[in-house]
């Protein structure tokens, strides 16, 4: 049998799905990946977001893992690489590590003291067990583009940030955050020799979890015109031994507000609808805050994926004042900090989102974009 073929401490467990060890995936598809999102924010000052993540890619033998952390007229980024083989079952690359205390309730996320002028060492803990979305399958120029699935979850944080020369300390009545945990294949960026990129299917994205002091909740929404989705996923979250038996939801609507004239797409505010099959439907009134960290700093349609040998780091600093860049720190979107009313309770998440010229709506938001 091939040297190639390690075991590693996951090995131990009765959890395999296929006649190999855990390190190898059952594709030999080099854009198969599994990942970790976290995001963090300050619910009080509603300045701060902290998103971070990792990700492991088995066919490219790649681990790399990000952190951009956004106050004020600064953004920090720090993105690190390395080979994945041989310690492909550590979830840690440079500074950066998570581990899992509980599974599914309890994790230690820490960034060791570097460079970049983000460092912390922090604890998650969840409120609500987490919502599986539903598959995400597509298809694009014959071949499978998307086949991957993701759990989503809302927590509280404790623990301290570094930012810059200032040091925050993370307590779980203000700071609270959602996290993810993704697998398959998602499109990785093009290389020389590739097809032209399929157009996409949807005009419209929107990714929102939000968690309020009973529940939380998480849509994700892709539409190709109002009310057409190509991909729904949405789901409510209750505590463990929550009385409340939520109905199944039958669709989602929005109807937002956009900063009109301004440089990039820039939410205001406005309203999500939740329908039920049978209970009345759920009304969610979202403010945008001004705390919002850019995509792009954690090598989102750049670096992640990509091999930078055995070890690999970098970083830079956006100067989120100059609106000739902000299109080009907006090119794959935003962690957008959102404020949420939801019969008598404020809840806090994160919006994720993008319109696309060819959507029939929020055309102050189109005229925030070139073609």
């Amino acid at each position: 049998m091939s040297n190639d073929l390690i075991l590693s401490p996951s090995d131990e467990y009765f959890t395999h799905q296929i006649p190999l060890p855990h390190h190898v995936v059952g594709t030999s598809d080099p854009n198969w990946r599994e990942r970790y999102w976290f995001s963090i924010h300050d619910t009080q000052a509603q300045d701060f977001v902290l998103s971070a993540g990792f990700g492991k890619y088995p066919n490219r033998d790649v681990m790399d893992g990000f952190a951009i952390a956004a106050k004020g007229d600064t953004q920090r980024n720090l993105r690190c690489s390395r080979q994945l083989t041989p310690h492909f079952h550590d979830v840690a690359v440079g500074p950066f590590s998570v581990e899992v205390i509980k599974p599914l309730e309890l994790l230690r996320l820490k960034l060791d003291p570097n460079d970049s002028g983000i460092a912390y060492d922090l604890t998650w803990e969840a409120s609500a067990p987490p919502a599986l979305e539903g598959r995400h399958f597509e298809i694009n120029r014959n071949r499978v583009s998307h086949d991957l699935v993701r759990y989503v979850q809302t927590g509280r944080l404790n623990g301290e940030v570094t930012f810059g020369d200032e040091r925050l300390t993370v307590t779980p009545d203000r700071w609270w955050g959602v996290r993810d945990h993704s697998w398959g294949m998602r499109p990785m960026s093009a290389v020389p020799g590739d097809p032209p990129v399929a157009s996409v299917q949807w005009n419209f994205l929107g990714f929102i979890p939000i968690q309020f002091p009973s529940f939380s909740i998480h849509v994700y929404l892709f539409e190709s015109q109002p009310g057409r989705p190509t991909h729904l996923s949405a789901s409510i979250m209750r505590p463990t031994g929550a009385e409340v038996h939520d109905d199944e939801i039958r669709g989602v609507t929005h109807d937002f507000e956009w900063v009109h004239d301004a440089p990039i797409q820039t939410l205001v505010g406005g309203r999500i609808t939740i329908d039920f099959f049978d209970k009345p439907a759920l009304e969610i009134d979202v403010r945008a805050c001004p705390g919002r960290a850019f995509l792009k700093g954690g090598g989102y349609g750049s670096t992640q994926g990509k091999w930078f040998g055995e070890s690999h780091a970098e970083q830079e600093k956006y100067d989120l004042t100059d609106k000739a860049l902000l299109r080009d720190y907006n090119s794959h979107s935003s962690d957008h900090l959102i404020e949420a009313r939801c019969n008598g309770e404020t809840g806090y998440g994160i919006i994720e989102y993008m319109i696309r010229r060819g959507y029939g709506k929020y055309a102050e938001a189109h005229r925030s974009r070139k073609a």
